[in-house]
């Protein structure tokens, strides 16, 4: 991928494959399709209907219709911090809360494994096969300083655009060593059709690592997804489990934009009507400058 080459020449260091284009959030056939996740507490909403729905485009009211999330089947990133500081029980949880992640997922959806510490490298491609990440998982080791926003740019880029995708990042500390910063990642996560989710143990430092969080929470929320803070290694498990499980319980909903697709970022809002709710979605899409016809 040209995105992940970007790394690569910015960071000698850093080991990821790829040849694909940068991510850029696609409509097929002129639709926009928006993943929208509705929780009331702690628990999911079931049983709305598209009529529950408001969505604007630009401000403007579009006519949605809701498909079933089984139609939707997803390309699953595990993007794992594998720093000197993970060594021990944390590691041992994150290798439980991988396969309890991957327990979650449906045969129709795929998964990859990502790790970062000073080197990011993917240590498992996309695959139907989750047996293959379970292998990769229990390989792990844990040394060397935090590159987790060069993590999070790689798991962008290697995530398919035409398909909806679900990154969970975890991480315990800093980042120290990343070549991208915030608005590089910020940017790429506004352009690709990923749902990120971040986990972050309460116990990491509260000045430097809880910046790093911030921004990935930042990040994250804008996707559509949020920040996880499991209050110890033992609660990882169960925050990726609940990551997981929340794509079968999201909405999809499809669109037509009223007026057509003009290029540039299109922001996006989605409240309810007529039903109480918490709601989470992307905030908007990119759509690419069309190329002059060679």
């Amino acid at each position: 991928m040209n995105c992940l080459r970007s790394v690569l020449a910015l960071a000698a260091a850093t080991s990821v494959a790829g040849t694909q284009a940068p991510p850029v959030f696609r409509a097929e056939v002129g639709y926009v399709y928006v993943d929208v996740f509705v929780s009331r507490g702690d628990r999911p909403v079931p049983g709305l209907r598209a009529g529950d729905f408001e969505l604007r485009d630009e401000g403007v009211v579009q006519s949605v219709e809701l498909l079933s999330s089984e139609s939707r089947p997803v390309q699953a990133v595990l993007v794992f911090d594998t720093s000197s500081s993970v060594a021990g029980a944390k590691l041992a949880a994150l290798r439980e809360a991988g396969e309890a992640f991957l327990d979650g997922l449906r045969a129709a959806d795929t998964a990859a494994l990502i790790g970062f510490s000073e080197e990011v490298a993917v240590l498992a491609e996309p695959s139907a096969e989750k047996e293959v990440v379970r292998r990769a998982l229990r390989r792990l080791d844990a040394e060397g300083a935090t590159a987790a926003y060069d993590a999070l740019y790689a798991a962008l880029c290697l995530s398919d655009a035409r398909t909806p995708s679900l990154i969970a990042l975890f991480t315990d500390g800093e980042d120290n060593l990343s070549i991208l910063g915030e608005p590089e990642v910020r940017k790429a996560a506004e352009r690709a059709n990923a749902v990120i989710h971040v986990v972050g143990l309460r116990d990491a430092s509260a000045s430097a690592a809880g910046q790093t969080l911030h921004v990935l929470a930042s990040i994250a929320e804008g996707s559509g997804g949020r920040l996880w803070r499991p209050e110890s290694p033992e609660r990882i498990r169960s925050a990726f489990a609940a990551i997981a499980a929340s794509m079968g319980e999201r909405y999809v909903l499809r669109y037509e934009p009223l007026g057509g697709r003009r290029p540039g970022w299109h922001a996006l809002t989605v409240r309810l009507r007529g039903a109480t709710g918490t709601v989470r979605s992307r905030r908007g899409y990119w759509v690419p400058t069309a190329r002059p016809q060679e």
